[in-house]
């Protein structure tokens, strides 16, 4: 499992917060789908939708993307308009299924395409969308040219380009894994419950972040409760997108004990997750100083 653009997803937590209006302009067409830009004005991080142009009028499908990160939404006035949380499969002929939490509301499922999803999607056929027991076949072609498209729009690598990068981007300890991103660089340790990704936002303050394969939110702040180690509870906001917990550590006594940390146990308002660690310092000084040395040398 791999996740990229959780930094843009923080930036765009932020302008969603803020209120910005958004704003859109055509900038691509694959055979069957239509590309368009839908970056927020002042808005650092860029986001696009690739619109589905034949799924007639019992479905609207769109894929958005937001700094690299992929959802898949499917609408349909067979939906339900309730707000909530629910499990669905999504199968091809010739596939297992594959089951993944998705987040209904207004008659639309949002589902993250993570790299298994990426790759059923690309296979040939219909798609078939489990819901509440009914199965619901879809359409659809070109996906791998609509999401390289997609990539391309934000700024990203396609999906050929990264297979194509083999190498780790910047050292990290043993047991960690380099996670190059367009706005900078991440180390990853993949755990048990939750995986702990450590890297600087623009201002040099560290960013922690807890992901989880399962995990599928909506955009917004969250209050949430982080224990390093045997020390007392620290009470935190944080921001949940897609598959992530993103949360700043401003405070130096706070980055401190990360740095040494062998174990966090995150309290979210979702149930507890634990995850052991070790070199984070380490790991958090070859993550910064990637992400400095991409700041320098990223033209403004």
């Amino acid at each position: 499992m791999k996740w990229v653009g959780f930094i843009s997803a923080l930036e765009a937590g932020l302008v969603v917060l803020c209120g910005v209006p958004m704003a859109s302009a055509n900038t691509n067409t694959v055979p069957g789908w239509t590309v368009t830009k839908t970056t927020a004005q002042g808005q650092d991080v860029e986001t696009c939708v690739a619109t589905w142009n034949n799924a007639g009028p019992n479905y609207e499908i769109n894929i958005d993307t937001l700094g690299g990160l992929l959802t898949l939404t499917v609408s349909s006035p067979t939906f339900d308009e309730e707000k909530r949380e629910e499990i669905v499969s999504l199968a091809k002929a010739g596939v297992g299924k594959l089951r993944r939490p998705a987040r209904a509301a207004d008659r639309t499922y949002s589902i993250t395409i993570d790299n298994e999803v990426g790759d059923l999607l690309e296979k040939e056929g219909p798609l078939i969308l489990t819901v509440k027991g009914t199965d619901y076949s879809i359409s659809l072609a070109n996906i791998p040219f609509a999401i390289d498209a997609l990539q391309r729009c934000v700024g990203e690598p396609s999906k050929a380009e990264l297979a194509a990068k083999h190498e780790q981007s910047f050292s990290v300890p043993n047991g960690w894994e380099s996670v190059d991103v367009a706005a900078g660089c991440a180390a990853l340790l993949k755990g048990d419950e939750v995986d702990t990704y450590v890297t600087v936002n623009n201002n040099d303050q560290v960013l922690l972040i807890a992901g989880r394969k399962t995990w599928n939110f909506w955009g917004q702040k969250i209050d949430l409760t982080l224990q390093i180690d045997t020390q007392a509870p620290l009470s935190l906001g944080g921001w949940q997108w897609s598959n992530l917990v993103l949360v700043l550590l401003p405070d130096n006594r706070d980055v401190a004990a990360l740095r040494k940390a062998s174990a966090l146990r995150w309290h979210f308002p979702t149930g507890e997750y634990s995850s052991k660690l070790h070199d984070v310092g380490s790991a958090l000084d070859a993550a910064a100083a990637c992400t400095k040395e991409k700041r320098l040398s990223t033209p403004h």
